[in-house]
């Protein structure tokens, strides 16, 4: 499955029938991390501007990626958010 949004390096994803609560995974480089999408909880390794970063993105496109999230939990195809 390929990133749902590239933002700066950072590759972003929504896996099928990932486990809740809802959140994304961001990789960029040797760095991986996951991020809830209402607690904003962060699992792994991250910078803290590359948090900033996917946390205005989470702002910005929230509703868009729960749509994802859940088309996702029903193994529907999910398509990358424009930009």
């Amino acid at each position: 499955m390929g990133a749902i949004f590239i933002l700066n390096g950072l590759l972003i994803y929504i896996y099928a029938f990932d486990h809740n609560p809802p959140h994304i995974h961001v990789i960029k480089g040797g760095d991986e991390f996951s991020i809830t999408l209402n607690d904003r909880i962060v699992e792994g390794r991250a910078r803290s501007k590359d948090i900033k970063l996917i946390n205005e993105f989470i702002d910005n496109h929230y509703d868009e990626i729960m749509i994802l999230w859940d088309k996702a939990q029903r193994g529907e195809t999910i398509e990358k958010i424009k930009y």
